[in-house]
C-alpha cells in the first residue's frame, strides 16, 4: 500500500504545480519554470541518494548497475526530451485544452504496455478501481470537451490531425517512460538514484539545445531571474512529483501508479479554483468525478 499512497503524494504534488503553472502563466517570462523544476529534482533527489540512497561501491553486480543506470536514462529521454517536445508540438498544432485531454491517455498506454512488457496481472479490486477512476476522469472530459471548439476557428483539419498524433505519441512516450523506470528499479531499487540520473539527463538536454535554440539559451541564463513565487511553488511541486514518483514505482505496479497519478486533473482543478482563484469552481461532472475517483483508489488500495 505504500506505492499507492506515494503515487497519490505524486498525483497531489503535478496537481499543485499545475494550478500554479496555469496562474502564473499571463505573467511568466522565459520556460514558466520548467528548467527551474529540472534543476530543484536534481538538487533535493542528489540529497536524498547521499542521505538514503545505494551506495554503489557496495553493489555486487556492476551489470545490475549499468543496466539499471541505462533504464534511468531512457526513461529521462522519453519523458524529458521526447514527451515533452512532441506535447509542446501537439499544444501548438491542436491548442493547449485538447493537448491536455490527450495526456489522459497515459494511464491506458500504461496499463496496456506494463500488462504486454512486464507481465503485470490485477486482482479484480484493483481492476473495479481502475476502472473507476477512468470512467472519473472520460466524466471530467465529456464535461470540458465542448470548450475545445473554443479559439480554434483558425486550425486547419490537417493541423489537428497532426496535433492529435503529436499527442498521442506524447502520452505513448510518457507511459514508454513508466515502463523504463520499472525496469530500471527491478536492477536497482533506488528511487533517489532514478531521479537524479532522470534530472542530470534533462540538465544535458538543455544544455546541448541551447546550442542552438535561443530559447533554451535564455531559460538557462535566466533560470533564476525570470521565476517568480508561481514558477518557484510550480517549480517545487513538479519535482515533488517526480521523485514521489520514483518511490511509487518501488513498490506498486506501473498501471497502478499511472492510473493513481492522473488524479492530478482533480487536485489541480480545485486547488485553481478554491485556493488561486484562477479558473472556475469546478461543475457537477468535476464533483460527481471526484468522489468515484476517490471510491477507486480505494478499491485499488485494498486490492
Amino acid at each position: 500500500m505504500l506505492g499507492e499512497i506515494y503515487a497519490l503524494l505524486s498525483a497531489a504534488s503535478f496537481g499543485v504545480a499545475g494550478a500554479a503553472v496555469a496562474k502564473g502563466a499571463p505573467t511568466a517570462r522565459g520556460d514558466n519554470g520548467v528548467f527551474l523544476s529540472i534543476l530543484i529534482t536534481l538538487s533535493l533527489s542528489a540529497l536524498l541518494w547521499l542521505m538514503f540512497g545505494t551506495d554503489v561501491s557496495t553493489i555486487d553486480v556492476s551489470r545490475a548497475l549499468v543496466i539499471a543506470v541505462g533504464w534511468f536514462v531512457v526513461a529521462g529521454i522519453l519523458a524529458t526530451v521526447f514527451g515533452r517536445l512532441t506535447n509542446f508540438r501537439s499544444i501548438a498544432l491542436a491548442g493547449a485544452i485538447r493537448a491536455s485531454l490527450f495526456r489522459r491517455l497515459i494511464p491506458v498506454f500504461s496499463t496496456a504496455l506494463a500488462f504486454l512488457l512486464l507481465g503485470e496481472t490485477y486482482a479484480p479490486a484493483v481492476l473495479a478501481g481502475m476502472c473507476l477512476i477512468i470512467f472519473s476522469i472520460a466524466m471530467v472530459i465529456w464535461e470540458r470537451t465542448p470548450q475545445t471548439a473554443i479559439g480554434f476557428a483558425s486550425v486547419t483539419p490537417g493541423q489537428l490531425r497532426f496535433g492529435l498524433l503529436f499527442g498521442s505519441i506524447s502520452a505513448l512516450c510518457y507511459a514508454l517512460a513508466y515502463i523504463a523506470r520499472k525496469l530500471a528499479m527491478e536492477h536497482l531499487a533506488d528511487a533517489a538514484l532514478g531521479a537524479l540520473i532522470g534530472a542530470l539527463t534533462g540538465v544535458l538536454w538543455y544544455l546541448l539545445a541551447s546550442l542552438d535554440s535561443p530559447r533554451y539559451r535564455s531559460a538557462l541564463v535566466s533560470v533564476f531571474s525570470s521565476a517568480g513565487p508561481w514558477q518557484w511553488l510550480a517549480a517545487f511541486g513538479m519535482s515533488l512529483g517526480q521523485i514521489f514518483l520514483f518511490f511509487a514505482l518501488l513498490t506498486a505496479q506501473v498501471a497502478v501508479v499511472a492510473i493513481i497519478g492522473s488524479l492530478e486533473m482533480f487536485v489541480g482543478a480545485y486547488f485553481a479554483a478554491f485556493l488561486f482563484r484562477s479558473e472556475p469552481v469546478p461543475g457537477r461532472a468535476t464533483t460527481m468525478g471526484t468522489i468515484i475517483a476517490l471510491l477507486g483508489v480505494v478499491l485499488v488500495a485494498l486490492g
